[in-house]
C-alpha cells in the first residue's frame, strides 16, 4: 500500500533513510520539551502572576489593608509588574475564547480562571511587547500592565533553532556525501543502457563502495566478452562467406566456358543463387559490426531515400526536423530493406516519420498482401522464409527482416508488424527512444 508512495529513485530513498530517523529525533525531542519544559515553565510564571494578583486584590478590598494599598502597589510596580491602575466605574468586557492554534493564550486563559478568586478580563493582541490584565472588585476594576516576557519562556525559539539549523547543516552535508555515493550507481546505468543501445561505452573506473565497484568490475567484463563474441561470430560468418565467393567465381568461369549449348543453365542458376545468398550472409555480419553513434537529422535520410527510390511508388511524411542518436548507415540500411520487401511484395509503400515526448517513429505501409498474424514473429528469424506467400527464385534465405530487427534493438528499439489498418496490406512500426 505505501509502495506507491515510496521515491522511485535511489537517491532519494537514501535521503528518506536518513531524514527520518533525523525527524522522529526532532519531534520527540520537541514533544518532550514542551511537554517538561515549555509548558510547565509557562504554567509556573502565570501561577506566580496569578498569586501576586490575588494578592493586590485583596489587599485593595480589605478596609483594614486598604490604606496601605498604594505601598504595595510602589512594591510591585518597582519590581513585578510594569503598572497597576484603578480604573473606577469600569464594566469588564466579555471575555473572548482564544483560538486553538495559540498556545500563549490557551495557556494563560487556563491558568488564570484556575488560579483568580476574581472575575477578570485580558487582552495580549492590543501591544506586543505587554498583557493587560483587569480585574473586578466589588466597585472598581484594577488594570495590571505586565511584560509579556514575565510570563513567557523565550527559551522555545532557542530551541527550535538549536535543534534545527544543525539538523538543516547536517542533512546538506549528508546530501552531499550520498551523491558522491550514488554517483557511480548512475554511471554504470547509463553506461548499461547506452550498451544495450549498441552504443560506444568506454571503460569506466571502479569507484564507490566495494559493492559498487564489484558491480562495475564485472559490467566491464561482461561488456569485453560480448565484445568479443559479436566480433568472433561476425569475423567467423565474414570470412566463411568471403571465402566461399573464390570458388563460386570458379564455377561460374568453367559453366561459362562449358555451357555451349546452355545445358548447365540449372547449375548456372544455382551458382547466381548461392551467390545472392553469400551476399546476404555479408550484409548480415556487416549489420553486427559495432561503431561510434552520432546525431543526425531523419528528415535528411528520408530525403535521400525518396532519390533513391524516386522512380518507385513510394510516399514519405516527414514534416519536421527529427534529430536522431545512433549509426547512420544501418538505420539507412534497415530501412532500405523494409522498403526493397514493400516494393517487392506490393504496388506501393508510405512512409510516416514522427516524433513524440519520448521516441521516435517511422511507420511503414504497403498494399501487398501483407503477414499472417501466427507468421508475424517468425519472420523476425533468421532464416525464416514464408514459403507460400514469397518467392525463392531471388535467392532471399530469409534475412532481410533479421537484419532489421538487429539493427533495432541495437538502437535500443522495437519492430511491430500488424496489419495496415488503411485496407489490405502490412504495417511496420519502428520505435526508438529519443
Amino acid at each position: 500500500m505505501f509502495k506507491k508512495f515510496l521515491p522511485k529513485t535511489i537517491f532519494f530513498r537514501y535521503l528518506l533513510i536518513i531524514i527520518t530517523p533525523v525527524l522522529f529525533l526532532q519531534i520527540l525531542l520537541t514533544i518532550v520539551f514542551f511537554d517538561s519544559l515549555w509548558i510547565k515553565t509557562n504554567k509556573g510564571l502565570v501561577r506566580s502572576l496569578a498569586g501576586e494578583i490575588n494578592t493586590l486584590v485583596e489587599v485593595y478590598s480589605d478596609p483594614k489593608t486598604n490604606k496601605d494599598f498604594t505601598f504595595v502597589k510602589n512594591i510591585f510596580e518597582n519590581k513585578l509588574i510594569e503598572k497597576i491602575n484603578i480604573l473606577k466605574n469600569y464594566k469588564l468586557p466579555k471575555l473572548k475564547t482564544p483560538l486553538i492554534y495559540n498556545l500563549y493564550d490557551q495557556l494563560l486563559d487556563d491558568e488564570l480562571k484556575r488560579e483568580l478568586k476574581y472575575p477578570f478580563w485580558y487582552d495580549t493582541k492590543s501591544r506586543s511587547d505587554v498583557v493587560d490584565i483587569r480585574v473586578s472588585t466589588n466597585k472598581t476594576v484594577l488594570q495590571f500592565i505586565v511584560q509579556k516576557s514575565r510570563i513567557r519562556n523565550s527559551s522555545a525559539r532557542i530551541f527550535i533553532l538549536w535543534i534545527t539549523i544543525p539538523s538543516i547543516i547536517l542533512l546538506l552535508i549528508s546530501i552531499l556525501f550520498l551523491r558522491n555515493q550514488i554517483k557511480p550507481f548512475t554511471i554504470l546505468a547509463e553506461s548499461a543502457e547506452k550498451f544495450g543501445k549498441g552504443q560506444y561505452v568506454p571503460e569506466i573506473k571502479p569507484s564507490g563502495a566495494i559493492e559498487v565497484r564489484k558491480a562495475i568490475i564485472e559490467f566491464e567484463k561482461m561488456k569485453r566478452r560480448i565484445l568479443r563474441h559479436i566480433s568472433q561470430r561476425t569475423a567467423m560468418l565474414s570470412g566463411i562467406s568471403h571465402d566461399l565467393k573464390t570458388p563460386l567465381t570458379r564455377l561460374k568461369l568453367q559453366i561459362e566456358i562449358l555451357n555451349k549449348n546452355q545445358s548447365l543453365d540449372k547449375i548456372k542458376n544455382d551458382v547466381i543463387e548461392m551467390e545472392k545468398m553469400i551476399a546476404e550472409y555479408l550484409d548480415f555480419s556487416s549489420s553486427q559490426e559495432t561503431g561510434n553513434t552520432v546525431q543526425f537529422d531523419l528528415s535528411n535520410l528520408m530525403t535521400e531515400i525518396m532519390h533513391k527510390y524516386s522512380n518507385k511508388k513510394i510516399s514519405i511524411k516527414c514534416n519536421e526536423k527529427i534529430l536522431m542518436l545512433g549509426r547512420k548507415h544501418l538505420i539507412k540500411r534497415c530501412l532500405y530493406n523494409l522498403i526493397d520487401n514493400s516494393m517487392k511484395y506490393a504496388g506501393n509503400a508510405y512512409l510516416n516519420v514522427k516524433k513524440n515526448n519520448s521516441s521516435i517513429e517511422i511507420i511503414i505501409d504497403d498494399d501487398g498482401p501483407g503477414i499472417a498474424e501466427n507468421e508475424r514473429e517468425k519472420v523476425l528469424r533468421p532464416f525464416y522464409r514464408i514459403d507460400k506467400s514469397r518467392k525463392i527464385s531471388d535467392g532471399s534465405v530469409g534475412l532481410g527482416l533479421s537484419i532489421v530487427q538487429d539493427i533495432v534493438n541495437s538502437h535500443g528499439g522495437t519492430i511491430k508488424l500488424t496489419d495496415n489498418p488503411k485496407g489490405s496490406g502490412l504495417r511496420i512500426i519502428l520505435t526508438f527512444p529519443s
